[in-house]
């Protein structure tokens, strides 16, 4: 008979992965792999906050895929439950909880940086003032809580970084309610796949990171568990040949993205459709909602 996790026990084995008191870490997670958990999501959620105390950060995704089916898409930040598994719900509906404004990929953050990771959102989910961004800037981990590298939502940060030719800008037309049940445009760049794509070798990329020792490996519970800094991430793929690119990150959108942007911590910055287009100037237009404490 398998044990029964506690909220204490997960806390432990967080520790024990090298989860550190102040860290601000970003958390895809399959709570059904853990095991029998007592007081379910909540539970987790507590345990991750145990570990991280009054001066770390929770970031999970809360993603809407539902709004990428709809011709007519409303996202309601406040209303629109996550459609990434229990663990980030139970995030999301926090007292204190932030969530970013975005379509499909928002995110919600709980600690001493939730307003400044969840404020703003552009039009592109990898916007540069975005969530995902601001993971890099404060030196984030990212935690694989018993799901596949192949989820780490990440390393398309990594396929914006060198454009690859997979993917194409597309604009989508939605809206989103405010809390006073007003409706305004979200203007919304979705970076989709096109007819070439095969899919993402992301667990490429995670091997990578193990192989160079970059990747605290563990368990909770019956989870597998994975840690890694993101800026490991980043900065792999500016290290590694184009020959053994993952993703699959292609020669020639390796050599492209080199001639643009040699210096790489430059094109962290260019987000936008196309080569070269910066859309800081547009990236204040979407404002995270505040839920009461």
């Amino acid at each position: 008979m398998e044990d029964t996790l506690t909220r204490t026990k997960i806390a432990a084995a967080l520790r024990a992965l090298g989860l550190a008191p102040g860290a601000a870490v970003f958390v895809h997670s399959a709570m059904s792999s853990m095991g029998h958990v007592a007081g379910g999501a909540a539970a987790v959620v507590d345990a991750l906050i145990d570990v991280l105390g009054p001066a770390g950060t929770l970031v999970v995704p809360t993603f809407t895929f539902i709004h990428g089916r709809s011709d007519n898409p409303v996202f309601d930040p406040a209303g629109d439950p996550s459609e990434m598994g229990r663990i980030t719900e139970e995030t999301r509906t926090r007292a204190g909880a932030r969530r970013s404004c975005h379509l499909l990929h928002s995110v919600a953050a709980l600690g001493v940086h939730a307003e400044e990771i969840a404020a703003f959102h552009g039009p592109s989910a990898w916007a540069a003032d975005g969530p995902f961004w601001k993971l890099h800037d404060l030196d984030a981990h990212i935690l694989l809580l018993g799901v596949p590298y192949l989820r780490c939502t990440y390393f398309h940060l990594l396929e914006q970084l060198v454009q690859v030719r997979y993917r194409s800008w597309r604009n989508v037309e939605a809206r989103v309610r405010e809390q006073d049940g007003s409706i305004r445009p979200l203007p919304t760049f979705v970076y989709s796949p096109g007819p070439s794509f095969v899919g993402n070798d992301f667990n490429k990329l995670g091997n990578l990171l193990e192989e160079r020792g970059l990747v605290r490996v563990g368990n909770v519970g019956n989870a597998v568990a994975r840690l890694f800094r993101a800026r490991d991430a980043f900065d792999l793929l500016g290290a590694i040949p184009t020959r053994s690119a993952p993703v699959p990150l292609d020669k020639r959108s390796l050599h492209a993205a080199a001639r643009r942007h040699p210096d790489r911590r430059t094109q962290q910055r260019k987000v936008g459709p196309g080569s070269g287009t910066d859309l800081r100037p547009a990236m204040r237009i979407a404002r995270a909602p505040k839920f009461a404490d």
